[in-house]
């Protein structure tokens, strides 16, 4: 047993990694793992939003990331990789600071809500693929692919841990029982408004977007930048990403891991970013819900560990076959939507997730040459943000038209009511999709995906 518990520690050990490694894993976990995230949606609803607004916000977001991916991660090639990630460092400072001036319930709120949403796109944008690449091509040739699966392993682990810090710190502080009846004990005579709590977890993460900066900084440059002028670094930025995406369409493996990965998900992240209004249709209590998200962290820490194992015993067809399975039982867990212990049954979905990004990370770096990795990167995050901006309008229309036909006008709360019933078509989508993307690839390729992706 103790044999075991010192396998495990050293395999989440970073002694043994190289500095843009850890720092790779430093700058994941902070610019991931926001104190917000547990309350996202209600947050922008007490600010003063509506539903509709907040949908249209999202699709700010997406279609600014989409602007955005591809000319980042070229730029990351030509300019330099470094460069990019202390732009996003800087933007996502920007992004949480103009949140935290913003007054809540004013007539402005909308538009600093779109600039921040603006300066979000921009940092994840700047961030995907020039963070990674920084971090696997510092890795020697010859043990590249090793240390990059325990890399993965790490990142995962660390992040399930600040995930679990993060969602359980940010709704208590959020609550305004909470921070009133903490500081009732502590003896002071302080009252809280809700208006005040609710930036409380706006503030840690301004600490946080800090300590991604200062990470940002102490990264290396590996990557040897083309010495030229920025106007001709542009151009030759749109033309390597042009480059790119032909060399996308040309190669099998390339083409089938992004397509896998705008399916799964697109449909893995509305979840997440639908999640709160989940929780109401499950009737669990709000002060819970960090606890419940805390929990499927502690999960993921499990599933990091496995997801090293997987990659080395078995082949990719088992691997995002085991994806699959998960996000179908998540999507049979959203449809039946069992108030109280339905919770449970969300964990498969909880765990895909981070299934599928060790895997499409694994894989996708493994049959991508360096000189063009930034670039592919990025265009794997462009196609999942697309999928995932069109989906979620999808959704947010569906849903709308249900609501304003009248349908639930009898029920309590009609517009929750018209949430729970377009989760019930959860499962079909994914069938259908499902099947037209596998059927897809035998079609057009009339090889298994294990001999696809060699």
């Amino acid at each position: 047993m103790l044999n075991n518990a010192d396998k495990w520690c050293e395999g989440i050990s970073m002694h043994s990694m190289n500095k843009n490694n850890r720092l790779f894993i430093l700058f994941r976990v902070l610019f991931n793992c926001r104190f917000y995230y547990p309350i996202y949606l209600v947050m922008f609803l007490d600010f003063g939003l509506t539903i509709s607004e907040f949908a249209t916000l999202n699709l700010v977001w997406a279609i600014s990331i989409i602007l955005l991916e591809v000319p980042s991660g070229a730029l990351a090639d030509q300019l330099g990789r470094k460069k990019l990630v202390v732009i996003s460092a800087i933007l996502m400072v920007a992004e949480i600071g103009i949140l935290i001036i913003t007054p809540v319930g004013s007539g402005i709120v909308f538009w600093m809500f779109f600039i921040n949403r603006i300066l979000s796109g921009a940092a994840e944008a700047a961030a995907s693929g020039a963070d990674e690449a920084l971090a696997y091509d510092s890795i020697p040739i010859k043990s590249r692919e090793n240390t990059w699966k325990r890399t993965m392993k790490n990142v995962m682990i660390m992040m399930s841990v600040g995930f679990v810090i993060s969602s359980i710190i940010g709704a208590l502080v959020y609550s305004e029982e909470f921070i009133n009846g903490l500081v009732s004990m502590i003896g002071l005579d302080i009252t809280f408004s809700k208006e005040q709590t609710l930036k409380f977890p706006l503030f840690l993460n301004f600490i946080t977007s800090i300590g991604v900066l200062i990470v940002a900084l102490k990264f290396e440059e590996q990557h040897i930048p083309k010495n030229q002028k920025k106007l001709h670094a542009v151009k030759e930025s749109f033309s390597g990403t042009l480059s790119a995406g032909r060399w996308i369409l040309n190669t099998p493996s390339a083409t089938v891991l992004i397509l896998i990965g705008l399916f799964y998900d697109s449909i893995i992240r509305v979840f997440y970013t639908v999640l709160s209004n989940v929780y109401r249709v499950l009737k669990i209590p709000e002060w819970s819900w960090g606890f419940v998200g805390a929990v499927a962290s502690i999960v993921g820490i499990g599933v990091a560990i496995t997801c090293e194992k997987m990659a080395n015993k078995f082949t990719p067809t088992v691997n995002f076959g085991v994806v699959t399975l998960l996000t179908f039982l998540g999507c049979l867990a959203l449809s039946a939507a069992i108030p109280g212990w339905g919770i449970l049954l969300l964990l498969p979905m909880f765990t895909s997730m981070r299934f599928l990004q060790y895997f499409l990370s694994h894989y996708l770096n493994k049959v991508t040459p360096s000189e063009q990795r930034a670039t592919v990167l990025s265009f794997k995050g462009l196609t999942m943000n697309l999928a995932f901006g069109i989906l979620t309008q999808i959704f947010g229309i569906l849903t709308a038209q249900i609501y304003l036909s009248g349908k639930f006008d009898s029920m309590i709360d009609p517009e929750l009511e018209s949430f729970k019933y377009c989760l019930k078509w959860w499962p079909l989508y994914f069938i259908v999709g499902c099947l037209c993307l596998h059927l897809f690839i035998r079609i057009k390729y009339r090889r298994s995906l294990t001999q696809i992706i060699k």
